[in-house]
C-alpha cells in the first residue's frame, strides 16, 4: 500500500506556478511570516523572494480555471517542460 492509499500523503502547492510539491522533498523552500512555502524549482523560489506579497493571495476565477485545466490532464504541455523548470 502506498502513502496515498494510506491517506497520510499530503502535497504542498508551489505559490508561483501551482505545481504540486512533496513537502518532504521540495526543490526549494522558504519561511515567510511564520509559514513555510515549498517550490518546484529554485526559479520559482527566486520569483517569490523578489515580491512575496504578490503570491499568497486568494485564488481568483482565472487561477481556478487554470488549475482545472492542469488537473484535467497536461495535454496542453505535450511533454514540454514548464518554463519555470527551464534553466
Amino acid at each position: 500500500m502506498n502513502e496515498r492509499e494510506k491517506g497520510d500523503f499530503s502535497m504542498a502547492k508551489d505559490p508561483i506556478c501551482g505545481m504540486e510539491v512533496d513537502p518532504k522533498r521540495p526543490a526549494a523552500n522558504i519561511e515567510y511570516r511564520g509559514q513555510t512555502y515549498y517550490f518546484c524549482s529554485e526559479a520559482c523560489k527566486e520569483a517569490f523572494s523578489k515580491n512575496p506579497e504578490k503570491y499568497p493571495k486568494k485564488k481568483g476565477r482565472w487561477s481556478r480555471f487554470l488549475e482545472k485545466m492542469v488537473s484535467a490532464g497536461q495535454e496542453e504541455f505535450k511533454g514540454q517542460t514548464p518554463s519555470c523548470h527551464k534553466k
